[in-house]
């Protein structure tokens, strides 16, 4: 038996729902990506730390995965395991203090802290993503990101479980700690305020509208492609005469230029050269810009950004 062979069978043992057949397509809102040999979902907290800790031991490939949605994974054959972390989703609120483990949706964390008149996360609300992929990301929208609401992280790195206040984990615009190590995020200890249910939720309903009037929601997309730390690319996109150009089945969106998406069956391929494409415009501009999504089995030259960064 190979090692892959053999973690499919520790995990039938183990009871940890498993597929082998599963595609990255199936799993990414951009709805792109090649086969994966093995894909796990396990169901609580207890179950994700022994399957890590399993596959990091062994040395078997594989990467985690939640709601999808900042992730550009090539169209190749993945000989690795990709671990799904829907099923962990538990949340305890204290006071203020909101502890939410990797895979809760955050808009069921938004919903969570609209009913118990908790404020400052209603930008959790406008972001496809769960909580262990937000954190991971510093993800963000309307002027707040994660790093301005965490209190602590609770990591899975080298096989042990560790907690990392929030000094600690070198958020940056679109970054972190762990994006840059790999690690697992298990769970994100918040801290957040206090208002008027209604007014929270009048708040995020006004969010949501802009959002729908801004962004290609009927659209695949991995939403913005593309960050600078302090410069907003959009608008250069569009200067640049991009919107709507197509390679493949992959387009600018017309709608918002910082947006890549999925019109028409399009390939990783195709979504990885427009995004190449629109970072030598940006270059020839003046202006560096970084890749947001995160690629997954990519030649690791091809992982590396290829213009300068600054």
């Amino acid at each position: 038996m190979t090692v892959l062979e053999k973690a499919a069978a520790k995990m039938k043992k183990y009871r940890v729902p498993y597929r082998t057949e599963c595609a990255f397509n199936e799993l990414t809102t951009l709805g792109t990506g090649g086969k994966i040999y093995l894909t796990i979902a396990p169901e609580n907290a207890r179950q994700l730390v022994w399957a890590a800790k399993y596959l990091s031991r062994r040395q078997i490939p594989h990467c985690f995965v939640g709601y999808g949605s900042n992730i550009l994974a090539s169209d190749d054959f993945y000989e690795g395991v990709a671990v799904v972390t829907k099923g962990v989703k538990g949340c305890v609120f204290h006071d203020g203090t909101v502890t939410a483990q990797c895979g809760l949706s955050t808009s069921a964390l938004c919903s969570k802290l609209v009913n118990a008149g908790l404020c400052g996360g209603e930008f959790f609300g406008c972001l496809p993503a769960t909580v262990g992929g937000a954190t991971v990301c510093n993800a963000g929208c309307f002027g707040q990101s994660v790093q301005d609401v965490v209190k602590s992280v609770t990591l899975l790195e080298k096989g042990k479980l560790r907690r990392i206040e929030a000094k600690d984990c070198r958020f940056s615009k679109r970054n972190s700690l762990f994006k840059q190590s790999g690690c697992l995020v298990l769970q994100t200890e918040m801290v957040f305020g206090r208002d008027n249910p209604q007014r929270i939720q009048s708040r995020l309903s006004a969010m949501r509208r802009y959002k729908a009037l801004t962004q290609p929601l009927g659209c695949r997309s991995a939403g913005c492609v593309l960050f600078h730390p302090t410069i907003s690319l959009s608008p250069l996109i569009e200067r640049a005469g991009l919107k709507g150009f197509r390679i493949g089945g992959a387009e600018v969106s017309q709608k918002h230029a910082g947006f890549i998406v999925n019109v028409d069956k399009a390939s990783s391929a195709d979504v990885y050269l427009l995004i190449r494409h629109v970072k030598k415009a940006l270059c020839e501009m003046g202006v560096n810009a970084m890749t947001e999504v995160c690629l997954i089995n990519f030649p690791p030259k091809e992982q590396q950004c290829p213009f300068p960064v600054r």
